[in-house]
């Protein structure tokens, strides 16, 4: 196959998965919250992944540089998910400017759950696959996603 029908076929599995991912990333965010919706989930996941890290909070900075969104759209999640009642907002006690977001419990008692259902269906997508296989495609999606992260508009 040439350089230019692996890129085109290439550009027809993303088109065709695409759809597929973006549907299956809004029913991991409404599993949290019904109202969540994918804009709050990119602002929320990170906040929870670093409270599984071991780092109990993230500044809103932080989640600004780590979702590549506008300060403006994180900080209209953020009262959401307040408002809602799955992160706390408060201000820095080194930087009165800087405000630090935790996970509630809830928050994190839903993410437990939902994960938990989330790694049954990926058990099942992936149910014939050589676990092997599995892991390539999660290392090359991984050095996607890192060669990609600047590059791609």
């Amino acid at each position: 196959m040439s350089a230019e029908s692996s890129i085109d076929a290439l550009e027809g599995a993303f088109a065709a998965i695409g759809p597929l991912f973006k549907s299956r990333m809004l029913s991991v965010a409404t599993a949290i919250h019904p109202e969540l919706r994918l804009a709050g989930w990119n602002v929320l996941r990170p906040v929870l992944l670093a409270d599984r890290e071991g780092r109990p909070l993230l500044t809103v900075s932080e989640i600004v540089a780590q979702t590549h969104m506008d300060k403006s759209v994180v900080s209209r999640q953020l009262r959401d998910l307040k408002d809602w009642g799955l992160v706390t907002l408060a201000r820095s006690e080194g930087d009165a400017r800087v405000f630090e977001v935790t996970p509630t419990p809830e928050a994190i008692e839903r993410y437990t759950a939902m994960k938990k259902a989330s790694r049954a269906q990926y058990r099942a997508i992936f149910r014939e696959w050589d676990q092997s296989d599995v892991d390539k495609l999660t290392e090359l999606l991984g050095r996607l996603a890192t060669s990609s992260l600047n590059r791609i508009p």
